[in-house]
Parts: structure tokens; C-alpha cells; sequence
């Protein structure tokens, strides 16, 4: 019978490794089964989507049904029937493939003698005639099959080189009619797993963009191992061995661990980036510990992080710059895990971190509540004057200065009108900070902005920090800061210029050491076009 193919018997579950209460097992030959009730116990593979799948192998080029847990129960049930095998006369329907977007595939490796073309992660895609780019893996058989980022097993089509070229086609199968003996279920009858495959949407399959979340909660179920790995920390779920993310610093007080998926072990910012934006999937999943029941609850339904994290700062601080988003990231990504490869316990910093950042928590993660606390104080050169460089806003470096887009918001162009007239470039800043999610304090009396010196005082809506901002116009690639002739806050000018909310919430934040000294403003450049800074004075 076909089904034994893919089928275990039930009365041998117990030489299958289970994996909690998921209702997935693992054989010794690291294959992954799911309990499916009256069905049985059948192989499982994830295919492009996520979602597990019933492979099909007596019949070639069709994917098996999909499968979903049934919920409050360790089993699974079939949520997709699929057709029935095709008969002489119905046409075999191809297998989607998945294509990867071109602006990626353009970042792979030019095709070696054999076709077969790489990524940075060293994964190995190939170019299949008159349909696009794919992932490739190689089958239990050494042939090449197409798969995707959040599969180990491939479950694809079966591809071969085209001889004397570097393109690829997809390999002919033969599916005899004479093997299709029932023409499918009779109404009222249910559909056994061995004349089921699974309906090919032609329009939702095609494509899939590769940062789509998945709905399946238990793809990490097939990243355990049946031995305890030598080489890097593991924990138990079930009867398997997973590996984990080293959990670094706060290794004591993190109640959370993190599960490492087999192709992608700890790295550093430009991978991990890399990673969410080419293959989100493939990041850690986090699981917690409960004492009272001595169980592991793995939270797989939602990935750590949706987006890459320089995209995830650019979202939140909508005026900066993008150089300025990625600076921000990646000053965050190594505070975070006081390496420069991620931890366990920089993974949970960063996650809290945006948590905080987007209004969604008010606890903070000390030295991370906002970009502003994480720049470090303006370097000068040598020399008795305080000269600081201002670094330009397309420029890639460590994170040194803030840099806004001056178009981000509509006082731009009333600023452009009269760059010089008092009080619009305090306007100016003061609006691109509320498009970034500031709130400016600004005097009762507008007006009063146009006093000199140029001051804004801000905050965010959760933050205990305070920001005191000295604004001015600069014309050349540096600023010389002066030492002040007084204490601000002695000045008795200043609360008439910044109000007195402002100047309450000053005084009370400087009482506890929560002010942040800044500077900035617009620097006007002959050879390009203007843009907005600010600097850590102190």
C-alpha cells in the first residue's frame, strides 16, 4: 500500500522521539512525523509556506496535504484535501515554484560550470529556464530538489542541469495512469491520505513574498536533534535536544532562552540584518521555563522580529535618515548584547527595547531608552579649541551624530522661504522632533522662539530623560563648542524663551541627573543640499 511509505505504525510510536505535547515525533533518521487521529502517524516535511505537509512520493510532482494542530489536543488535522491522484485524462498540474525577487537573486554569485549559484549564507540556488531563481537543496537521493528558507528537507520539485549550459529545468516524472486504480473519494466517502494532494492556488502561489509570517506555530519542532549536541548548549523539549543561542550577559535573570535554528548560528549585525531581510525564518525562537509544570512553552507563532532592525528604528523615528536608521541599529544591536555577535540575552534587550521605543511597554532597557541617550558624547580634535567635525548625512559610519531628513515635514519649505528670519529654524527642529515622535515643549507665547539663543527642550511620552537642545545654522563641515559664560539654567532669559512647562520639567529632570545636553540645527553646505544634525554636547 502506498501509505506505508510515509506511514509509522502506531504500535511502534514508542521507538519515535516525541516532542512535548505537539503531537510531532522524530525518528532516529531525523524525519519528522505528525500524529493525525484516525489517519495515523505520517511523515511530515514544511514546504515553502511553512505549513507541514504530507510528501507524496508515489506520487511525483504533487504536494500532499496540508496540516494544522488541532487545538488543546497533542494531533494534527488535514485543513487542506487537495485533489485526487490525476487520471490519463486529467492533465498533471506543475508544482509552483518559489522565485526569489530579482533584487535578490542579482546579489547571488554568477553561476559556477555547474549552474548552482550562492548566497552569503552559502545557500545554493540555481536559474530554472523561463521561470526564475530558486533554492535548491540536495535530497536524501543526492539529486536537487527546490525548497525554501524555512525548510531543512527539501520538498519541491525534483531539477536537473540542462546539459551544456548553466541553466536549470525541472526534471520530467512519470506518473502512469494505470497507477491511479480509484478515481478519488465517492461523496460521503473520506478521502484517505494516499489519494489526497493538495490544490494548487496559481495566483496565491505565486511568489510568496519572503518575509511573510507564517501560521504555523511548530516549525522549530524539527530543529531538535535525538543527541545532545558537543559543540553548543542545548536544552530538552520532550525527548529532543535543541540547540540555543549562547544567552550572554544576563544569563541568571533571563527568564527566556532562545532556540537556534540549524542554518543560522550566531553572528554579527550585517548577517543578522541580512538574515531578516532575505530569510526571516530562519531567526531564534524563543521559549520560556514553568517551574509549577516542569514544561517548556515554545512561543513560535510570532517571530522575534517582523522586520530588519535598521527598518524597525526608521519606523519609529520616521525624520531619520536611512544611514542614520542603520547607524541607530546597529549601535543597538551591540549595546544590546555587549558583543558584536547576538546573544540570548541581547535578543530580549533589542525586543524590549522596540517595545519601548514603540509606546507598547514602559519599561525601559538602561542605556537604550532612546538613540539620543546612545550617542556618544561629541569628539573633538587635538587642540585647546573644542572642534567637532559633523559627519555628512549619506555617510556610513558608527553611529557619532543624529541626521534628519529636513523634508520630512511641511515647515521645511516655510523654513526655506527665510532660513534667517528669528524663531524658523526652532520651528523647523521643532517639527521634524514631533514626526519622530517627541513631544516639544514650545512657550506659551509662540513668538517667544525667536528669542536668541535658539533653545528647545523636549522629551519622549514614556521617557524619564529630558533634552535639552541648543539650535544654530552651520556652514562648514564642523562646529566649535564654546563653554557656556553660565549655567543654563541660571540664565534667567530661559524660561521666557522655552515656557514654563518646558522649564519645570528642566529643573526636575536636571534634580535626578536626567538631562541630556544636545546641539544642532541645519548645516548649509555650498557643494550640497542642506540637512538637519544633532550631537551629544555633554
Amino acid at each position: 500500500m502506498a501509505t506505508r511509505m510515509i506511514s509509522w505504525p502506531r504500535n511502534k510510536v514508542d521507538e519515535l522521539f516525541s516532542i512535548a505535547d505537539t503531537g510531532l515525533f522524530m525518528s532516529r533518521q531525523q524525519q519528522l512525523y505528525a500524529d493525525i487521529g484516525e489517519e495515523g502517524i505520517f511523515l511530515i516535511r514544511a514546504n515553502a509556506r511553512g505549513d507541514y505537509q504530507v510528501p507524496l512520493p508515489f506520487a511525483p510532482g504533487q504536494p500532499g496535504p496540508i496540516l494544522t494542530k488541532v487545538p488543546g489536543q497533542a494531533q494534527w488535522k488535514i485543513t487542506r484535501e487537495g485533489m485526487v491522484l490525476p487520471i490519463a485524462s486529467v492533465p498533471v498540474r506543475q508544482e509552483t515554484l518559489e522565485i526569489i525577487p530579482r533584487h535578490l537573486a542579482d546579489k547571488l554569485t554568477s553561476p559556477d560550470a555547474n549552474g548552482l549559484r550562492y548566497d552569503k549564507l552559502k545557500r545554493t540556488y540555481v536559474d530554472v529556464t523561463e521561470e526564475g531563481t530558486v533554492m535548491v537543496r540536495k535530497n536524501t537521493d543526492g539529486h536537487y530538489q527546490a525548497s525554501s528558507t524555512s525548510e531543512l528537507i527539501p520538498s519541491g520539485p525534483l531539477l536537473e542541469n540542462i546539459e551544456g549550459m548553466t541553466l536549470w529545468q525541472r526534471k520530467a516524472t512519470n506518473t502512469p495512469a494505470s497507477d491511479a486504480e480509484d478515481s478519488g473519494p465517492t461523496p460521503g466517502k473520506r478521502p484517505r491520505l494516499d489519494e489526497q494532494v493538495e490544490a494548487v492556488n496559481p495566483v496565491a502561489d505565486n511568489n510568496p513574498p519572503a518575509a511573510t509570517l507564517n501560521d504555523n506555530p511548530y516549525l522549530w519542532a524539527s530543529w531538535g536533534k535525538i543527541t545532545k549536541p558537543d559543540s553548543v548548549e542545548s536544552i530538552m523539549i520532550g525527548q529532543l535536544h535543541y540547540p540555543i543561542v549562547p544567552k550572554g550577559p544576563m544569563a541568571d535573570q533571563l527568564p527566556l532562552v532562545f532556540i537556534q535554528h540549524p542554518e543560522f548560528a550566531p553572528s554579527r549585525f550585517e548577517a543578522f540584518e541580512r538574515m531578516l531581510q532575505e530569510a526571516p525564518s530562519l531567526q531564534p525562537v524563543a521559549t520560556s521555563h514553568h517551574a509549577a509544570t516542569n514544561t517548556r512553552k515554545v512561543d513560535g507563532a510570532a517571530r522575534l522580529f517582523e522586520k530588519t532592525l535598521t527598518q524597525q528604528v526608521a519606523d519609529v523615528y520616521k525624520g531619520f535618515t536611512e544611514p542614520t536608521s542603520r547607524a541607530v541599529a546597529k549601535r543597538l544591536f551591540e549595546l544590546s548584547n555587549e558583543s558584536a555577535e547576538f546573544n540570548g540575552s541581547g535578543l530580549a534587550r533589542m525586543k524590549q527595547t522596540f517595545r519601548y521605543w514603540e509606546g507598547k511597554s514602559n519599561l525601559g532597557v538602561p542605556r537604550l531608552g532612546d538613540p539620543l541617550d546612545m550617542l556618544p558624547v561629541a569628539s573633538s580634535n587635538d587642540g585647546a579649541r573644542r572642534i567637532v567635525e559633523l559627519h555628512a548625512p549619506d555617510s556610513v559610519t558608527p553611529l557619532q551624530q543624529l541626521n534628519f531628513n529636513p523634508e520630512s515635514t511641511h515647515a521645511w519649505q516655510f523654513y526655506a522661504e527665510l532660513p534667517n528670519a528669528p524663531g524658523r529654524l526652532s520651528l523647523l527642529l521643532a517639527s521634524i522632533l514631533g514626526h519622530s515622535g517627541y513631544k516639544v515643549f514650545l512657550p506659551a507665547n509662540v513668538e517667544n522662539v525667536q528669542l536668541t539663543p535658539p533653545t528647545l527642550v523636549f522629551k519622549r511620552p514614556n521617557h524619564d530623560k529630558v533634552y535639552f537642545l541648543k539650535v544654530g545654522r552651520v556652514e562648514t563641515d564642523a562646529i566649535e563648542i564654546l563653554p557656556p559664560s553660565m549655567a543654563e539654567l541660571d540664565d534667567p532669559h530661559l524660561k521666557t524663551r522655552i515656557g514654563d512647562e518646558a522649564h519645570q520639567s528642566l529643573v526636575a529632570a536636571d534634580a535626578k541627573g536626567d538631562v541630556v545636553w544636545l546641539m544642532g540645527g541645519v548645516q548649509h553646505l555650498l557643494a550640497g543640499s542642506p540637512s538637519v544634525f544633532i550631537i551629544k554636547e555633554r
